[in-house]
């Protein structure tokens, strides 16, 4: 009797047990918007700065840097299935301006572009990341 009375005074002195930790919230609503504004960037680059070589390599790369950690990110994300899930749905949303934007983008990259032929700009378009 003594031992248990002994617990319930430890347990009350310490706060009785503590709940499980919650996993921190994820704005995955914000993620999403964030990774299509890199996407609307990359296709402004491919545009704006189609026939200069060097300013399009450059920024390519800063930008390339960006999306690399955003696609880490989206992948720490992915190991939650109900993030995933939710994630998955907000970029749903985005899927008409991608759509456009991927049009945009292939005609921007075609063999004739005035910088496909661009060492610079070609060795930047191969470490593009993806997820």
């Amino acid at each position: 009797m003594q031992v248990i009375r002994w617990a319930v005074v430890g347990l009350i002195a310490c706060g009785g047990p503590k709940p499980a930790p919650q996993a921190p919230h994820v704005d995955t609503a914000g993620f999403a918007a964030e990774l299509d504004a890199e996407q609307s960037e990359l296709a402004l680059i491919l545009h704006r700065d189609r026939a200069d070589c060097p300013v399009l390599a450059t920024n390519l790369r800063t930008l390339f840097a960006r999306m690399r950690a955003s696609f880490t990110r989206a992948r720490e994300l992915q190991q939650d299935p109900a993030v995933a899930k939710q994630l998955t749905t907000d970029l749903k949303r985005y899927d008409a301006r991608a759509a456009e934007r991927n049009a945009a983008m292939d005609a921007d990259l075609t063999v004739d572009a005035p910088c496909i032929r661009d060492p610079a700009v070609r060795d930047v378009l191969m470490t593009m990341p993806t997820l």
